[in-house]
């Protein structure tokens, strides 16, 4: 009778020795195999069956007579578990169980959340952050038994082979830090610069015998524009062109009488020009001398830079717009005055941590987001987005730096997670 004693003695406490390295180890068999993580977000894939829920619309994990609701709560508050607990039907004091959860992403980065009473449920006061695809694995101590359940939970992902991600075209880079510029869309219109303007005007009055020139004709410097004969002496004289450039108007024709210093041609040299911008006049105290201007010509052209060299001292009452000009180097004349354009003020310039390319964003249900790549697997990031420029967009939040994510053709990937089905429901 000892003997047997002794025994159930030896047994109860190998059993508790037991509990008490799966909490620390997770190593206990009190395990069950689940499959989706029905917590309000559903993911279309085949092999996984619904789970119920429980009546805070959480997932019911079973273990014998012992029941665990658990559920991430994002009502009126950043995504966050909250569990209850119940025993052969009865619920249980939240301080009654201790709970932790440790999440596994793609990636292998691990989230391990615990939880603290609050009410008639216990919480974990850390954000569970998007996407909510995950791998669990939760422990939970009653008394002296130990529960564990571990299952998978994917959400907003697909799986690509590495030779079909090559022949589809997708290109992946890691996310990083670049500078990006602030910048002031304002309209201009490109005009002459009047520095470089010159007019062909007789010494003498006298008779136009000549006038060799007409509109849009080009003249180099020192070229004979027109011939008159004076009135006093009768002799013949030659008019120059003040400068090179291009007749832009013509005041003159043969067999006229034109008066001493008579404008006869105004010619421009149009190999450097000035663009006026109009700046808004609540944006007026942000646009200083010297700052870098973008400007897009509507020829589909390239666009150029130049610089602010000139701010008006009055501004338009009429308009309530003040100028800003760019004195512009025009060496083909692909610039033509009186033509309006766009143009693009540098105002402020920050170098970020992280960034991502515009062209690798997706709209995925309510979310923006990026494809992060983990091998095969190809994970929707919901990002919070910020400052953009030169086809880089900041994120705030959602992907770190040195990741690796879908650039090009990340709409193949979209493509790909809508067939299966997913859906994403708050």
């Amino acid at each position: 009778m000892n003997w047997k004693l002794s025994l159930s003695l030896i047994i109860v406490l190998a059993v508790g020795g037991a509990a008490t390295y799966f909490i620390v180890e997770s190593g206990h068999d009190h395990s069950v195999a689940g499959g989706h993580d029905d917590h309000g977000h559903a993911h279309g894939a085949p092999t996984e069956s619904a789970e119920a829920k429980g009546p805070h619309n959480g997932r019911l994990l079973h273990d014998g007579d012992f029941t665990l609701e658990l559920a991430i709560f994002e009502r009126g508050t950043p995504p966050e578990f909250r569990a209850w607990f119940s025993q052969a039907g009865k619920p249980l004091s939240a301080s009654a169980v201790q709970l932790s959860v440790q999440l596994t992403r793609p990636g292998g980065k691990t989230d391990v959340h615990r939880f603290a009473p609050s009410g008639d449920f216990v919480r974990s006061p850390d954000e569970v952050y998007e996407p909510h695809s995950f791998s669990y694995k939760i422990a939970a101590r009653h008394g002296d038994r130990l529960y564990r359940w571990e299952f998978e939970a994917p959400e907003m992902q697909t799986t690509l082979a590495t030779d079909v991600a090559a022949r589809s075209g997708l290109a992946t880079a890691p996310a990083g830090p670049a500078t990006l510029v602030e910048t002031l869309p304002v309209y201009g219109q490109v005009k002459l610069n009047a520095n470089r303007l010159g007019r062909a005007v007789p010494r003498f009055a006298g008779l136009v015998r000549e006038a060799r020139k007409s509109i849009g004709d080009s003249v180099n410097a020192g070229e004979v524009v027109a011939v008159l004969e004076t009135n006093l002496t009768l002799a013949t004289i030659e008019v120059l062109a003040p400068l090179a450039g291009v007749i832009i108007e013509r005041e003159v024709h043969a067999g006229q009488t034109v008066a001493e210093g008579a404008m006869l041609y105004t010619i421009a040299d149009l190999s450097e020009v000035w663009v006026d911008l109009q700046i808004p006049k609540r944006d007026q105290a942000r646009v200083k001398l010297g700052q870098t201007v973008t400007l897009h010509a509507d020829d589909g052209g390239p666009s150029t830079t130049g610089t602010i060299s000139w701010l008006s001292p009055f501004g338009d009452a009429a308009a309530q717009t003040l100028t800003a000009r760019v004195v512009l180097p025009n060496p083909d004349a692909r610039w033509r005055p009186g033509l309006s354009l766009k143009a693009d003020i540098a105002i402020a310039e920050a170098t970020v941590p992280v960034t991502v390319k515009e062209s690798g964003l997706q709209t995925l249900f309510d979310f923006t987001v990026v494809f992060s790549q983990h091998g095969d697997v190809y994970q929707a990031r919901p990002l919070e987005l910020g400052r953009r420029s030169g086809g880089y967009v900041e994120v705030l939040k959602g992907l770190a730096a040195g990741e690796l994510y879908v650039t090009e053709n990340s709409f193949l990937i979209k493509a790909d997670i809508g067939k299966s089905g997913a859906s994403h429901d708050h």
